[in-house]
C-alpha cells in the first residue's frame, strides 16, 4: 500500500498535455500563423533590446532572409520534419550538424533570452512554452563552441 503523502494517481488525468507529436506541437503553437508570428517576435526581440547586442550581430542588417529560415526552422521542428528543413534549406537543424552553427556561452545565453522574450509575447500555454525552451536550451547547448 502507497503512503498518502506519496501517492500521485490523483494528479494523472487525461487533460495532461502531449507534445510528442509534432501535430500536437503545432496545434499549440498556432499553426503555421503562430511559427510566423514567433519568428516575428523574436526578430523584433533582437533588434530592440540591448542586452541581445552580441547575437544580433551574428545576422545581416536586413532580417528578411533570417526571418524566413528562422520561421521554416521552427516550423520543421515543430513538426518533426528535419528532411523538409534540409531539402528547403540545405541545413538541418541544430542538433543534427553541430558543426553548422557554433555559438560561444555569450551568444547562447542571448538567443536563448530572445526566443523566451519572444515566446512571452505569444498567446501560448505555459506548459508549452517551458516545453519549447526546454527541448531549445538541449539542442542550443549541443552548439556551444567552448
Amino acid at each position: 500500500m502507497i503512503p498518502p503523502e506519496r501517492d500521485i494517481s490523483d494528479i494523472v488525468s487525461s487533460d495532461i498535455l502531449d507534445f510528442s507529436s509534432g501535430n500536437n506541437r503545432l496545434n499549440a503553437v498556432g499553426g503555421d500563423a503562430g511559427i510566423r508570428k514567433l519568428a516575428d517576435a523574436f526578430c523584433q526581440c533582437m533588434e530592440t533590446q540591448p542586452e541581445l547586442a552580441v547575437i544580433r550581430a551574428r545576422y545581416p542588417d536586413d532580417l528578411t532572409d533570417f526571418r524566413e529560415t528562422l520561421a521554416t526552422f521552427l516550423l520543421t521542428w515543430i513538426r518533426g520534419e528535419v528532411p523538409l528543413y534540409t531539402k528547403s534549406n540545405g541545413r538541418r537543424y541544430l542538433n543534427t550538424n553541430r558543426r553548422r552553427v557554433r555559438l560561444n556561452s555569450a551568444e547562447k545565453d542571448a538567443w536563448l533570452r530572445c526566443m523566451q522574450q519572444a515566446l512571452d509575447t505569444q498567446p501560448l500555454s505555459e506548459v508549452f512554452k517551458r516545453y519549447i525552451m526546454v527541448q531549445l536550451t538541449l539542442s542550443a547547448e549541443m552548439t556551444r563552441k567552448a
